[in-house]
């Protein structure tokens, strides 16, 4: 079950980004986040895409609203300027099309302060809509989403090596931990596993609550299915120039290992045939 908050729990910054995706998106993911059961917190909409319309919604729902002059470096780019608009001991980062329940702070904020080596605490994600495969073989009902096997078997089996990754959304952090890194990772497309890797070369431990929190949009499409795998293979490949699992210094060999496959992964079709 979730641990306990103390009696003056840590401030909390929930940072949405946002670059062009529909407003109307963004405004039932705030009114999710308002509705947080969490005694201090404060939602910041993060506009890449520069909207009038987009603050307007923020202003509407009473979050905070943030926008930088350039795009430099993508969500990571947006999310470090964030970190240095604002103050909460910990930040919780959710996507446009996430929208978290009611008790999402209180399920995950509790784990974070028991273990104060914790960086984060990532929760499994959840799509309502079909995915690709779901649709297009008309089994909805009989198959399960196809990220499934990833969020509720792979990712909680490498919480027990200490090697589980941020997965760029439904994750909340300790401030310090990514202050100690410079941020999240700006070097990759991928800052999600970038930023997990460094932590944990770091000495710092990854949480997972293996419980759905968050409820999100699976890609609704074949093309938009492919450009989301192939920023994954990329980014993960990128990485491995940067940060090699193998060779990195501070990980232990499971790390190493759990890392490695999440590389290797791309390299292996026949699985995904």
């Amino acid at each position: 079950g979730p641990a306990p908050l103390p009696d003056d729990p840590p401030s909390v910054d929930v940072f949405v980004p946002i670059y062009n995706e529909p407003v109307d998106i963004l405004y039932r993911t705030l009114v999710a986040c308002r509705a947080m059961d969490y005694p201090r917190f404060t939602v910041w909409v993060l506009d890449d895409g520069r909207r009038d319309e987009v603050r307007h919604v923020a202003e509407e729902l009473g979050c905070g609203y943030l926008r930088r002059q350039d795009n430099r470096f993508a969500k990571a780019g947006n999310l470090n300027h964030a970190l240095a608009c604002t103050s909460g001991e910990l930040v919780a980062v959710l996507d446009t099309d996430h929208a978290p329940v009611v008790s999402f702070l209180r399920e995950t904020v509790g784990l974070l302060l028991r273990d104060p080596r914790a960086a984060f605490v990532q929760t499994p994600h959840f799509f309502y809509n079909p995915d690709p495969f779901q649709r297009n073989l008309l089994a909805e009902q009989e198959i399960s989403s196809e990220q499934d096997m990833f969020y509720r078997v792979v990712l909680p089996g490498r919480d027990r090596w200490n090697a589980a990754f941020f997965c760029g959304s439904g994750a909340v952090f300790r401030r310090r931990a990514l202050e100690e890194i410079g941020g999240f990772q700006t070097g990759t497309i991928t800052e999600d596993i970038h930023t997990s890797i460094m932590l944990h070369a770091r000495g710092w431990r990854s949480l997972v609550r293996d419980r759905i929190l968050a409820a999100g949009l699976a890609p609704e499409d074949l093309r938009s299915f492919l450009k989301q795998r192939i920023r994954w293979a990329t980014g993960t490949i990128q990485m491995t120039r940067l940060a090699n699992p193998l060779t990195l210094p501070g990980l232990s060999l499971p790390q190493r290992l759990c890392y490695f496959s999440s590389v290797y992964y791309f390299f292996f079709p026949f699985a995904r045939i």
